[in-house]
């Protein structure tokens, strides 16, 4: 599978970043869109927010997509783990 076939391929190589405010001093707070909760740059209370769609969430072949990248070594490994370990809990929870 390449990238120009899959186009969820690219936020699980290159997410997004998504910003928002810290609901205690109104600091700017940095997500990869990938992730919901952060530490606040500048209070250090923890902000959340919604998480985004993912493709592996629904996609049929995101094992297999997430394998293939890590086996072409575009995804680096920890980023590669932490999709394999959102995958795992996904199908627990079907």
């Amino acid at each position: 599978m390449a990238l120009k076939y899959c186009p969820g391929a690219r936020s699980l190589v290159e997410p997004q970043i998504i910003t928002t405010y810290c609901p205690v001093c109104g600091a700017e707070v940095e997500f990869f869109e990938y992730e919901t909760e952060r530490k606040c740059p500048e209070c250090g209370r923890i902000v959340k927010r919604e998480a985004s769609e993912s493709c592996i969430m629904w996609c049929k072949s995101a094992a297999e997509c997430i394998a293939n990248l890590k086996r072409l070594g575009v995804l680096p490994p920890e980023r590669a783990e932490e999709l394999e370990r959102m995958l795992r809990e996904k199908s627990k929870t079907k």
